[in-house]
Parts: structure tokens; C-alpha cells; sequence
């Protein structure tokens, strides 16, 4: 059997305590995601001519509006979780990356379109957004950013995030 890459974390199922991970812990893998885009080169096929991605331009997070996530339930209260897929809306800006949210239901399975979808053809529901319930509503970091944090660049300083002293 191959050894995969990947590990499937499971979430923490305890209601009494948050998912929350260490400040130090989410640090180090934002580090290693800037690192690892830092090392995915943009040009042609030939070694000699790619240029690394520059730093200003590593897509970071998506920034997701409280409003919208409540939007979200109150739409879909039948829904357990939400998806977000990544996507790039305009080709020629390859590193504005955003998300897509989709309704997600208890069998796991994406909710793609509203409850009662009509008769019409796959391909006709695929390009009516009506019915849709895929939501485009993130904005990427770059864009909309908090440059001081401390999971934006490893240069930053905690000061800001710390209680004030009494």
C-alpha cells in the first residue's frame, strides 16, 4: 500500500470545547502554506524561465462575512455544514482566489440546487443561478487582509492580540 500524503482530520466532536488550535500551531502552517505557493512557479514549461510567485501575491485566506454565514442557516436549516470550493472567477488574475460555499446536508452530500429544481435539462440548471444554492460571497486575502497578523507574515508581532495590561 502506497503511504498517502494526506491524513484525514477528524473534527473535534466535543461540544464543550471549541476546535481551536494553538496560535503557535496555526502560525507554523500558514508559514508552510506561504512556502509551499512560494514554490509553485508561474511562466512557461521551461525550468529556466519560471519566476516564483512574488510574495504581495500569495493568497493567504478567504475572508467570509458573518451577515453571510447567518444568511446561510436561515436559507438552509436543513443543511449540517457548509463546503467551500476555491475557484477563480476571473482567468486572467490566477492568484485572486476566492470560495464558493455550497449547503452541505447530513448524508455529507453537496447541496447544489434549491429543493425543487424543474424539468429542464441538466445543462439549462447549470447556467441558472436561480436555482442555484452555490454562494459567491468571500473576498481573497490579498484584497481584504489584516497585514499585522501574525498568520499573514511570520514577521509580525503578537503585540496587538494580547489583552491589554491592567
Amino acid at each position: 500500500m502506497m503511504n498517502s500524503p494526506f491524513r484525514l482530520r477528524l473534527r473535534n466532536t466535543d461540544k464543550d470545547t471549541p476546535p481551536t488550535i494553538p496560535v503557535g500551531e496555526a502560525m507554523a502552517r500558514a508559514y508552510q502554506w506561504r512556502q509551499l505557493v512560494q514554490s509553485i512557479y508561474t511562466g512557461t514549461a521551461d525550468a529556466a524561465t519560471h519566476t516564483p510567485v512574488p510574495s504581495q501575491c500569495i493568497f493567504r485566506a478567504i475572508h467570509i462575512d458573518m451577515d453571510d454565514i447567518i444568511f446561510l442557516r436561515e436559507q438552509h436549516p436543513d443543511a449540517k455544514s457548509i463546503r467551500v470550493y476555491l475557484s477563480i472567477a476571473d482567468p486572467s488574475l490566477q492568484l485572486q482566489i476566492t470560495g464558493m460555499l455550497v449547503p452541505v446536508d447530513y448524508n455529507n452530500r453537496d447541496m447544489i440546487y434549491t429543493q425543487t429544481p424543474d424539468a429542464r435539462p441538466e445543462s439549462a440548471l447549470r447556467q441558472d443561478a436561480s436555482v442555484s444554492t452555490v454562494y459567491d460571497f468571500t473576498q481573497p486575502c490579498p484584497t481584504l487582509c489584516d497585514p499585522q497578523s501574525l498568520l499573514f507574515s511570520e514577521v509580525n508581532d503578537a503585540t496587538a492580540y494580547l489583552p491589554p495590561k491592567a
